[in-house]
């Protein structure tokens, strides 16, 4: 049983270049693509670890491939996903993590490492003091983390989801309507998904400060090997 009451999963795969960011590649490259992801992997393994909960991530495919394995060291426990579509992972996560004792479950992406500690810290904090459910949403219609309580059946909110459009989110609040479930919802934030999402990475980093604790430090360097132009 875990010594935390709650517990922050992350949802991630190998940086494996022509895998992972192929819609930046068109302006990074693969490599170069591949090698910001696995900036976005070690500030999130960072910022994203606890002390305030437990951390597990959830890997695509092998979660000892090297690379996983070496940024997501103690106090990280490392899972596979399992299921045939996000849904079903996200319920088999949920339902895992709750065999273990946990309570409040978040679960978040490796899209968005500008995401601030405390916005996950208020997912949590919202789900502990009597919401269903909580949730940051993705400019892009989706959502970049989600969290629920004890008592909200992850079935209610990942079954017959249209997963990476538009209407991700949308769909997600319907089903939580239908459900009667109280869902808080908190700051827009997004995902760098696609080249135009790089310059949104640039602005916010720039409108950061470097000193604080949960600074997307790997991110900011790798931008600036990879694209300094962005940053000028």
């Amino acid at each position: 049983m875990p010594e935390h009451r709650s517990t922050l999963v992350l949802f991630a795969r190998a940086p494996v270049p022509g895998l992972v960011k192929t819609r930046l590649a068109a302006v990074l490259e693969a490599e170069g693509a591949a090698r910001l992801y696995r900036a976005f992997l070690e500030d999130a393994a960072r910022v994203y670890a606890g002390p305030e909960w437990a951390s597990a991530l959830y890997a695509d495919g092998d979660f000892d491939e090297p690379t996983l394995a070496g940024i997501f060291a103690g106090p990280w426990r490392r899972e596979k996903q399992e299921g045939e579509d996000l849904g079903a992972r996200l319920i088999g996560a949920f339902e895992k993590e709750r065999a273990r004792g946990a309570e409040a479950v978040l679960a978040v992406g490796s899209d968005h490492p500008a995401l601030p500690r405390r916005s996950l810290r208020d997912l949590f904090r919202a789900v502990e003091s009597g919401d269903d459910a909580a949730v940051i949403p993705a400019r892009d219609g989706g959502y970049c983390a989600i969290a629920l309580s004890s008592r909200t059946p992850p079935e209610a909110l990942f079954r017959r989801i249209p997963w990476s459009t538009d209407a991700t989110l949308s769909a997600t609040l319907d089903s939580a309507r239908r459900a009667g479930l109280r869902v808080a919802i908190g700051d827009a934030a997004y995902d760098v998904d696609r080249p135009e999402d790089l310059g949104r990475l640039a602005t916010d980093l720039a409108s950061r400060d470097p000193d604080e604790a949960d600074y997307p430090s790997a991110t900011a360097a790798a931008l600036a090997r990879i694209a300094p132009e962005l940053l000028a």
